[in-house]
Protein backbone atom coordinates (compact mmCIF):
# COMPACT_ATOMS: atom_id res chain seq x y z
CA UNK A 1 0.00 0.00 0.00
CA UNK A 2 0.94 3.47 -0.79
CA UNK A 3 -0.22 6.80 0.88
CA UNK A 4 -1.49 9.45 -1.97
CA UNK A 5 1.36 11.73 0.13
CA UNK A 6 3.95 9.20 -0.42
CA UNK A 7 3.50 9.04 -4.44
CA UNK A 8 3.25 12.90 -4.03
CA UNK A 9 7.17 12.95 -2.69
CA UNK A 10 7.57 10.52 -5.50
CA UNK A 11 6.53 12.33 -7.88
CA UNK A 12 7.00 15.90 -6.98
CA UNK A 13 3.40 16.48 -7.29
CA UNK A 14 1.90 18.04 -4.85
CA UNK A 15 -1.60 16.79 -2.73
CA UNK A 16 -5.37 18.24 -2.77
CA UNK A 17 -7.22 16.15 -0.33
CA UNK A 18 -6.62 13.32 2.07
CA UNK A 19 -2.79 12.87 1.54
CA UNK A 20 -2.88 10.15 4.58
CA UNK A 21 -5.41 7.72 2.12
CA UNK A 22 -4.08 4.18 1.03
CA UNK A 23 -3.97 3.37 -2.78
CA UNK A 24 -3.64 -0.48 -3.19
CA UNK A 25 -2.45 0.14 -6.71
CA UNK A 26 -3.37 1.65 -10.59
CA UNK A 27 -5.96 1.47 -12.83
CA UNK A 28 -7.34 2.87 -16.25
CA UNK A 29 -10.21 5.23 -16.46
CA UNK A 30 -11.40 2.62 -18.53
CA UNK A 31 -11.35 -0.17 -16.08
CA UNK A 32 -11.11 1.42 -12.38
CA UNK A 33 -10.66 -0.53 -9.83
CA UNK A 34 -11.32 0.22 -5.64
CA UNK A 35 -8.78 1.64 -4.01
CA UNK A 36 -6.19 2.23 -6.87
CA UNK A 37 -5.10 5.78 -8.72
CA UNK A 38 -5.37 6.53 -12.11
CA UNK A 39 -4.64 9.84 -14.01
CA UNK A 40 -6.07 12.19 -16.93
CA UNK A 41 -5.24 15.02 -18.47
CA UNK A 42 -8.30 16.02 -20.14
CA UNK A 43 -11.48 16.93 -18.62
CA UNK A 44 -13.81 15.11 -21.08
CA UNK A 45 -12.30 12.09 -19.90
CA UNK A 46 -14.09 12.70 -16.54
CA UNK A 47 -17.53 10.82 -17.74
CA UNK A 48 -15.45 7.53 -17.13
CA UNK A 49 -15.40 8.14 -13.43
CA UNK A 50 -18.61 8.25 -12.65
CA UNK A 51 -20.12 6.17 -10.16
CA UNK A 52 -16.42 4.74 -9.97
CA UNK A 53 -14.70 3.45 -6.73
CA UNK A 54 -11.41 5.26 -8.06
CA UNK A 55 -9.42 6.58 -4.93
CA UNK A 56 -7.50 9.06 -6.11
CA UNK A 57 -6.55 10.69 -9.67
CA UNK A 58 -3.40 12.44 -11.03
CA UNK A 59 -4.28 15.47 -12.99
CA UNK A 60 -2.82 19.16 -13.58
CA UNK A 61 -3.70 21.85 -11.60
CA UNK A 62 -6.61 23.02 -13.41
CA UNK A 63 -8.75 20.19 -13.60
CA UNK A 64 -8.53 19.69 -9.27
CA UNK A 65 -10.80 21.42 -8.68
CA UNK A 66 -13.71 18.63 -10.09
CA UNK A 67 -12.40 15.86 -7.91
CA UNK A 68 -11.76 14.94 -4.22
CA UNK A 69 -8.28 13.56 -3.31
CA UNK A 70 -6.07 14.49 -6.22
CA UNK A 71 -2.01 14.08 -6.91
CA UNK A 72 -1.63 17.47 -8.68
CA UNK A 73 1.41 17.50 -11.18
CA UNK A 74 1.77 19.10 -14.49
CA UNK A 75 2.70 16.10 -16.18
CA UNK A 76 0.28 13.75 -15.15
CA UNK A 77 1.18 10.71 -17.63
CA UNK A 78 4.64 10.90 -17.27
CA UNK A 79 3.61 11.06 -13.38
CA UNK A 80 1.36 8.01 -13.58
CA UNK A 81 4.79 6.04 -15.33
CA UNK A 82 6.35 6.69 -11.78
CA UNK A 83 3.29 5.68 -9.60
CA UNK A 84 3.04 2.27 -12.35
CA UNK A 85 6.83 1.57 -11.59
CA UNK A 86 6.96 2.08 -7.78
CA UNK A 87 4.05 -0.50 -7.07
CA UNK A 88 5.45 -3.23 -9.76
CA UNK A 89 8.58 -2.37 -8.05
CA UNK A 90 11.66 -3.47 -9.49
CA UNK A 91 12.73 -6.89 -10.66
CA UNK A 92 13.72 -10.22 -8.41
CA UNK A 93 17.07 -10.24 -8.53
CA UNK A 94 17.56 -13.39 -10.43
CA UNK A 95 20.62 -15.81 -10.16
CA UNK A 96 22.73 -16.66 -13.72
CA UNK A 97 21.85 -19.74 -15.56
CA UNK A 98 22.45 -21.77 -18.89
CA UNK A 99 19.75 -24.14 -19.59
CA UNK A 100 20.60 -27.72 -19.93
CA UNK A 101 19.37 -27.35 -23.63
CA UNK A 102 20.98 -24.37 -24.26
CA UNK A 103 24.52 -23.82 -26.91
CA UNK A 104 26.98 -21.96 -25.41
CA UNK A 105 30.26 -22.66 -27.69
CA UNK A 106 33.40 -22.65 -26.74
CA UNK A 107 35.72 -19.24 -27.23
CA UNK A 108 31.74 -17.55 -25.75
CA UNK A 109 31.68 -15.25 -22.57
CA UNK A 110 28.32 -15.33 -20.45
CA UNK A 111 28.46 -13.18 -17.46
CA UNK A 112 27.95 -15.16 -14.19
CA UNK A 113 25.12 -12.94 -13.67
CA UNK A 114 23.40 -13.76 -17.30
CA UNK A 115 20.08 -15.64 -18.20
CA UNK A 116 20.47 -18.30 -20.97
CA UNK A 117 17.18 -20.01 -22.19
CA UNK A 118 16.26 -23.18 -23.63
CA UNK A 119 17.57 -23.74 -27.31
CA UNK A 120 19.43 -20.51 -27.02
CA UNK A 121 22.93 -20.23 -29.00
CA UNK A 122 26.29 -18.09 -28.06
CA UNK A 123 28.21 -18.75 -30.83
CA UNK A 124 32.07 -18.73 -30.41
CA UNK A 125 33.50 -15.08 -29.45
CA UNK A 126 30.39 -13.91 -28.43
CA UNK A 127 29.99 -11.83 -25.31
CA UNK A 128 27.11 -11.74 -23.21
CA UNK A 129 26.75 -8.88 -20.33
CA UNK A 130 25.75 -8.77 -16.74
CA UNK A 131 22.17 -9.90 -16.19
CA UNK A 132 21.47 -9.80 -19.55
CA UNK A 133 18.34 -12.85 -20.63
CA UNK A 134 18.17 -14.19 -23.98
CA UNK A 135 14.97 -16.41 -24.34
CA UNK A 136 14.38 -19.60 -25.50
CA UNK A 137 15.51 -20.11 -29.04
CA UNK A 138 17.95 -16.67 -29.31
CA UNK A 139 20.90 -17.10 -31.62
CA UNK A 140 23.91 -15.02 -31.06
CA UNK A 141 26.28 -14.54 -33.58
CA UNK A 142 30.04 -15.16 -33.87
CA UNK A 143 31.93 -12.01 -32.21
CA UNK A 144 29.02 -10.38 -31.50
CA UNK A 145 28.83 -8.59 -28.58
CA UNK A 146 25.85 -7.86 -26.10
CA UNK A 147 25.61 -5.27 -23.36
CA UNK A 148 24.54 -5.48 -19.52
CA UNK A 149 20.88 -5.54 -18.76
CA UNK A 150 19.60 -6.49 -21.77
CA UNK A 151 16.38 -8.43 -22.40
CA UNK A 152 16.41 -10.22 -25.68
CA UNK A 153 12.88 -12.27 -25.99
CA UNK A 154 12.27 -15.47 -27.79
CA UNK A 155 13.57 -16.36 -31.00
CA UNK A 156 15.45 -13.19 -31.95
CA UNK A 157 18.49 -13.68 -33.92
CA UNK A 158 21.46 -11.38 -34.09
CA UNK A 159 24.05 -12.19 -36.18
CA UNK A 160 28.14 -12.02 -36.46
CA UNK A 161 29.70 -8.96 -35.09
CA UNK A 162 26.58 -7.07 -33.96
CA UNK A 163 27.23 -4.65 -31.15
CA UNK A 164 24.08 -4.31 -28.81
CA UNK A 165 24.48 -1.72 -25.82
CA UNK A 166 23.16 -1.73 -21.94
CA UNK A 167 19.34 -1.95 -21.53
CA UNK A 168 18.40 -2.76 -24.95
CA UNK A 169 15.09 -5.09 -25.49
CA UNK A 170 14.58 -7.04 -28.15
CA UNK A 171 11.10 -8.73 -28.78
CA UNK A 172 10.39 -11.73 -30.34
CA UNK A 173 11.52 -12.70 -34.30
CA UNK A 174 13.39 -9.78 -34.93
CA UNK A 175 16.74 -9.90 -36.92
CA UNK A 176 19.84 -7.88 -36.49
CA UNK A 177 22.60 -8.08 -38.64
CA UNK A 178 21.39 -10.03 -41.80
CA UNK A 179 23.00 -8.98 -45.15
CA UNK A 180 21.80 -5.58 -46.40
CA UNK A 181 19.80 -5.60 -50.30
CA UNK A 182 22.80 -4.50 -52.40
CA UNK A 183 22.72 -6.09 -55.90
CA UNK A 184 24.61 -4.64 -59.01
CA UNK A 185 22.71 -5.33 -62.11
CA UNK A 186 24.69 -6.85 -65.07
CA UNK A 187 24.30 -8.69 -68.42
CA UNK A 188 24.93 -11.77 -66.31
CA UNK A 189 21.77 -11.46 -63.51
CA UNK A 190 22.27 -9.51 -60.49
CA UNK A 191 25.73 -9.54 -58.83
CA UNK A 192 25.36 -9.28 -54.98
CA UNK A 193 27.61 -6.70 -53.52
CA UNK A 194 29.02 -8.61 -50.31
CA UNK A 195 27.89 -6.55 -47.24
CA UNK A 196 30.83 -7.02 -45.07
CA UNK A 197 29.57 -4.31 -42.38
CA UNK A 198 27.89 -4.52 -39.04
CA UNK A 199 25.13 -3.33 -36.88
CA UNK A 200 25.59 -0.74 -33.64
CA UNK A 201 22.80 -0.85 -31.16
CA UNK A 202 23.40 1.85 -28.42
CA UNK A 203 21.95 1.96 -24.48
CA UNK A 204 18.54 1.99 -23.97
CA UNK A 205 17.07 1.17 -27.33
CA UNK A 206 13.66 -0.33 -27.67
CA UNK A 207 13.25 -2.84 -30.81
CA UNK A 208 10.14 -3.95 -32.01
CA UNK A 209 8.76 -7.53 -32.73
CA UNK A 210 9.47 -8.87 -36.42
CA UNK A 211 11.94 -6.32 -37.24
CA UNK A 212 14.85 -6.61 -39.24
CA UNK A 213 17.81 -3.76 -38.83
CA UNK A 214 20.28 -4.85 -41.83
CA UNK A 215 24.14 -4.52 -41.58
CA UNK A 216 25.91 -1.80 -43.48
CA UNK A 217 27.79 -2.95 -46.57
CA UNK A 218 31.66 -1.26 -45.26
CA UNK A 219 30.85 0.18 -42.28
CA UNK A 220 27.79 0.51 -39.41
CA UNK A 221 23.48 0.69 -39.63
CA UNK A 222 23.42 2.72 -36.31
CA UNK A 223 20.60 3.05 -33.97
CA UNK A 224 21.87 5.53 -30.97
CA UNK A 225 20.53 6.04 -27.86
CA UNK A 226 17.22 6.20 -26.43
CA UNK A 227 15.51 5.48 -29.84
CA UNK A 228 12.29 3.29 -29.86
CA UNK A 229 10.81 0.80 -32.65
CA UNK A 230 7.83 -0.04 -33.20
CA UNK A 231 7.45 -3.77 -34.55
CA UNK A 232 7.30 -4.96 -38.19
CA UNK A 233 9.96 -1.97 -38.93
CA UNK A 234 12.50 -2.39 -41.83
CA UNK A 235 16.08 -0.28 -41.57
CA UNK A 236 18.36 -0.83 -44.40
CA UNK A 237 21.80 -1.36 -44.45
CA UNK A 238 24.01 1.81 -43.70
CA UNK A 239 21.23 3.69 -42.12
CA UNK A 240 21.73 5.98 -39.24
CA UNK A 241 19.32 6.59 -36.77
CA UNK A 242 19.63 9.57 -34.22
CA UNK A 243 18.97 9.50 -30.19
CA UNK A 244 15.35 9.18 -28.90
CA UNK A 245 13.83 9.20 -32.37
CA UNK A 246 10.42 6.87 -32.03
CA UNK A 247 9.71 4.63 -35.24
CA UNK A 248 5.89 3.61 -35.79
CA UNK A 249 5.25 0.28 -36.70
CA UNK A 250 5.50 -0.98 -41.02
CA UNK A 251 8.24 1.87 -41.63
CA UNK A 252 10.52 1.46 -44.27
CA UNK A 253 13.94 3.14 -44.09
CA UNK A 254 16.22 2.40 -47.41
CA UNK A 255 19.79 1.93 -47.17
CA UNK A 256 22.41 4.78 -46.65
CA UNK A 257 19.40 7.32 -44.99
CA UNK A 258 20.06 9.48 -42.10
CA UNK A 259 17.56 10.06 -39.57
CA UNK A 260 17.95 12.55 -36.84
CA UNK A 261 17.60 13.14 -33.30
CA UNK A 262 14.18 13.50 -31.57
CA UNK A 263 12.41 12.53 -34.52
CA UNK A 264 8.80 11.08 -35.10
CA UNK A 265 7.75 8.86 -37.58
CA UNK A 266 3.89 6.98 -38.00
CA UNK A 267 3.24 4.11 -39.37
CA UNK A 268 3.80 2.83 -42.71
CA UNK A 269 5.94 5.72 -43.96
CA UNK A 270 8.69 4.89 -46.39
CA UNK A 271 11.99 7.02 -46.84
CA UNK A 272 14.15 6.63 -50.19
CA UNK A 273 17.57 5.74 -49.99
CA UNK A 274 20.38 8.45 -48.74
CA UNK A 275 18.45 11.22 -47.81
CA UNK A 276 18.69 13.05 -44.37
CA UNK A 277 15.97 14.11 -42.24
CA UNK A 278 16.70 16.44 -40.01
CA UNK A 279 16.81 16.69 -36.38
CA UNK A 280 12.69 17.17 -34.20
CA UNK A 281 10.97 16.38 -37.78
CA UNK A 282 7.84 14.85 -37.70
CA UNK A 283 7.08 12.43 -40.87
CA UNK A 284 3.10 11.37 -40.59
CA UNK A 285 1.79 7.79 -41.53
CA UNK A 286 2.32 6.58 -45.00
CA UNK A 287 4.39 9.67 -46.11
CA UNK A 288 6.48 8.67 -48.95
CA UNK A 289 9.69 10.59 -48.67
CA UNK A 290 12.04 11.03 -51.56
CA UNK A 291 14.23 14.10 -50.53
CA UNK A 292 15.78 15.28 -47.58
CA UNK A 293 13.96 16.96 -44.80
CA UNK A 294 15.41 20.45 -42.87
CA UNK A 295 15.22 20.74 -39.15
CA UNK A 296 12.07 20.59 -37.36
CA UNK A 297 10.21 19.55 -40.83
CA UNK A 298 6.75 18.21 -40.45
CA UNK A 299 5.61 16.30 -43.66
CA UNK A 300 2.57 14.41 -45.12
CA UNK A 301 1.29 12.56 -48.18
CA UNK A 302 2.79 10.93 -50.99
CA UNK A 303 4.92 12.49 -51.53
CA UNK A 304 5.79 13.73 -48.72
CA UNK A 305 5.31 17.54 -48.76
CA UNK A 306 5.23 20.29 -45.90
CA UNK A 307 1.65 18.98 -44.18
CA UNK A 308 -0.22 22.22 -44.19
CA UNK A 309 0.38 21.78 -48.13
CA UNK A 310 -0.83 17.96 -48.01
CA UNK A 311 -3.89 19.34 -46.92
CA UNK A 312 -4.44 21.61 -49.40
CA UNK A 313 -3.67 18.98 -52.02
CA UNK A 314 -5.53 16.70 -50.29
CA UNK A 315 -8.93 19.27 -50.22
CA UNK A 316 -8.41 19.94 -54.14
CA UNK A 317 -8.74 16.36 -54.34
CA UNK A 318 -12.21 16.04 -53.21
CA UNK A 319 -13.08 18.46 -55.77
CA UNK A 320 -12.29 16.23 -58.75
CA UNK A 321 -15.04 14.43 -59.71
CA UNK A 322 -17.60 17.85 -59.52
CA UNK A 323 -14.34 19.50 -61.91
CA UNK A 324 -14.65 15.97 -64.05
CA UNK A 325 -18.51 16.59 -64.62
CA UNK A 326 -18.47 20.36 -65.23
CA UNK A 327 -15.61 19.90 -67.85
CA UNK A 328 -17.46 16.91 -69.59
CA UNK A 329 -20.84 19.24 -69.93
CA UNK A 330 -18.43 22.02 -71.12
CA UNK A 331 -17.30 19.72 -73.48
CA UNK A 332 -20.64 18.66 -74.95
CA UNK A 333 -21.86 22.49 -74.85
CA UNK A 334 -18.34 23.88 -77.06
CA UNK A 335 -18.91 21.00 -79.42
CA UNK A 336 -22.67 22.29 -80.13
CA UNK A 337 -21.67 26.12 -79.90
CA UNK A 338 -18.59 25.06 -82.41
CA UNK A 339 -20.83 23.24 -85.23
CA UNK A 340 -23.84 26.56 -84.93
CA UNK A 341 -20.43 29.10 -85.40
CA UNK A 342 -19.17 26.94 -88.26
CA UNK A 343 -22.21 26.76 -89.72
CA UNK A 344 -22.81 30.61 -89.77
CA UNK A 345 -18.90 31.26 -91.05
CA UNK A 346 -20.37 29.14 -93.41
CA UNK A 347 -22.89 31.84 -94.28
CA UNK A 348 -20.81 34.72 -93.69
CA UNK A 349 -22.56 35.55 -90.36
CA UNK A 350 -20.28 35.29 -87.68
CA UNK A 351 -17.09 36.33 -85.97
CA UNK A 352 -15.36 37.04 -82.96
CA UNK A 353 -17.78 38.72 -80.39
CA UNK A 354 -15.77 42.28 -81.53
CA UNK A 355 -16.91 41.80 -85.24
CA UNK A 356 -20.03 41.73 -84.82
CA UNK A 357 -21.70 44.95 -86.33
CA UNK A 358 -24.18 46.46 -84.03
CA UNK A 359 -26.88 46.80 -85.40
CA UNK A 360 -27.18 43.36 -87.71
CA UNK A 361 -31.09 42.91 -86.03
CA UNK A 362 -31.87 40.25 -84.54
CA UNK A 363 -29.81 36.98 -86.42
CA UNK A 364 -26.56 39.53 -85.53
CA UNK A 365 -27.49 39.85 -81.75
CA UNK A 366 -28.45 36.19 -82.12
CA UNK A 367 -24.66 35.23 -83.49
CA UNK A 368 -22.95 37.62 -81.19
CA UNK A 369 -24.67 36.05 -78.01
CA UNK A 370 -23.38 32.59 -79.47
CA UNK A 371 -20.04 34.13 -79.92
CA UNK A 372 -19.58 35.25 -76.26
CA UNK A 373 -20.83 32.46 -74.49
CA UNK A 374 -18.35 30.04 -76.67
CA UNK A 375 -15.57 32.63 -75.87
CA UNK A 376 -16.94 32.68 -71.97
CA UNK A 377 -16.51 28.77 -71.94
CA UNK A 378 -13.45 28.99 -73.29
CA UNK A 379 -12.16 31.35 -70.86
CA UNK A 380 -13.71 28.71 -68.36
CA UNK A 381 -12.02 26.22 -69.61
CA UNK A 382 -8.56 27.59 -69.47
CA UNK A 383 -8.83 28.00 -65.85
CA UNK A 384 -10.07 24.98 -64.92
CA UNK A 385 -6.84 24.28 -67.05
CA UNK A 386 -4.84 25.89 -64.79
CA UNK A 387 -6.42 24.88 -61.16
CA UNK A 388 -5.81 21.62 -62.64
CA UNK A 389 -2.56 22.00 -63.54
CA UNK A 390 -1.66 23.57 -60.16
CA UNK A 391 -2.80 20.60 -58.46
CA UNK A 392 -0.76 18.37 -60.27
CA UNK A 393 2.29 20.34 -59.60
CA UNK A 394 1.30 20.40 -55.57
CA UNK A 395 0.83 16.77 -55.51
CA UNK A 396 1.27 15.08 -58.73
CA UNK A 397 -1.18 12.17 -59.86
CA UNK A 398 -4.51 12.20 -57.16
CA UNK A 399 -4.03 8.97 -55.03
CA UNK A 400 -7.01 6.84 -55.44
CA UNK A 401 -9.20 5.96 -52.83
CA UNK A 402 -7.67 3.86 -49.44
CA UNK A 403 -4.48 3.53 -50.87
CA UNK A 404 -1.00 4.74 -49.25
Amino acid sequence: MKTLEQLAALTGGKVKGDGALSLAGFCSLDNPRTGCISYMEKLKDASSLADTSIAALITTESLAGHFTNVLIHPNPRLAFISVMEDFIGPSPEAEGFIHPRAVVEEGAEVHPTARISACAVVSPGARIGARTFLGAGVYVGRDAVLGEDCFIHANVSIYSRSQIGNRVEIHAGTTIGSAGFGYLPTSEGHRRFPQVGDVIIEDDVDVGANCCIDRAALDSTVIHSGTKIDNLVQIAHGVSVGTNTVIAAQTGISGGTSIGKWCVIGGQAGFQGHITVGDQSIVAAQSGVFNSLEYKSKVSGYPAKPHGQSLKVLALTFKLPQLVEKVKSMEIDIDLLSGELKSLRKRGLAGTPESIPAGSGELGELVQGLAEKFHGLEMDIELIRSELHSLRSDGGDPPTTGSA
